[in-house]
């Protein structure tokens, strides 16, 4: 957990919120639809508040998410926020290094261990001819919708040729597919709704991915 995560009470912060408006972990449960149990452990630290029950908390004490997110721990880089257009994934971005340094915005551990996880679900999945068809399908009508270019669409673009080659090795094929498959999925880490971050989960899938590929391919002897 890094330091700006430690230095956060988000429970305390919470429990002050509700005394300042006057409400009581009932009305805050019957306002969020979150049980009031799961509101009392959230408070007394035995459970993390995840980002849907934020985004609850968010509408029902009017309060903006992104306060709530950096209370809850995330590193959101605030003096970046401004306006939705200068994080569209497919602006005029110079190089994909660009587009990598958004998921600068949302530093959390928990975060990055969620898209891991699935990453690894997927691999799993790629692992059956049911996987790669689903990949094989959806793919091109998943980059037909976004109808637009860039260097990460370009990239994407770049690694389902990759996948598709006959002479991957089984390891790249799994780590890039899974990249894919997150990308064309609609489950997300991060609802899309959520301004600013809802689209970073995608970055932050892909570079995991790559950085996962040039451990891989920078190993001594690999492929010989």
């Amino acid at each position: 957990m890094s330091n700006t995560e430690e230095s956060h009470d988000f429970g305390l912060y919470l429990k002050e919120k509700l005394k300042e408006k006057s409400l009581s972990l009932s009305k805050l449960s019957s306002l969020t639809g979150i049980d009031k149990s799961t509101i009392s452990r959230i408070i007394n630290h035995k459970q993390k508040a995840n980002i849907n029950h934020l985004e609850k908390i968010s509408k029902a004490l009017d309060i903006p998410l992104e306060e709530l997110l950096v209370e809850d721990g995330y590193n959101i880089n605030n003096e970046n926020i401004q306006h939705k257009e200068e994080f569209d994934i497919n602006n005029n971005y110079e190089s994909i290094d660009d587009i990598f340094k958004l998921s600068s915005l949302v530093e959390n551990t928990e975060l990055k261990e969620l898209i891991e996880s699935q990453l690894n679900k997927y691999q799993l999945y790629l692992k059956t001819d049911e996987g790669k068809d689903v990949l094989y399908k959806n793919f091109n009508d998943k980059i037909e919708k976004i109808d637009k270019g860039g260097v990460f669409v370009e990239k994407l673009k770049d690694m389902y040729k990759q996948f598709c080659s006959k002479d991957i090795p089984i390891k790249e094929l799994l780590l890039i597919g899974s990249g894919l498959l997150y990308f064309i999925t609609p489950i997300d880490i991060i609802p899309d709704f959520i301004f600013p971050i809802g689209f970073l989960d995608d970055i932050i899938a892909i570079k995991i991915v790559l950085d996962m590929l040039d451990k891989i391919r920078n190993k001594p002897n690999y492929k010989e």
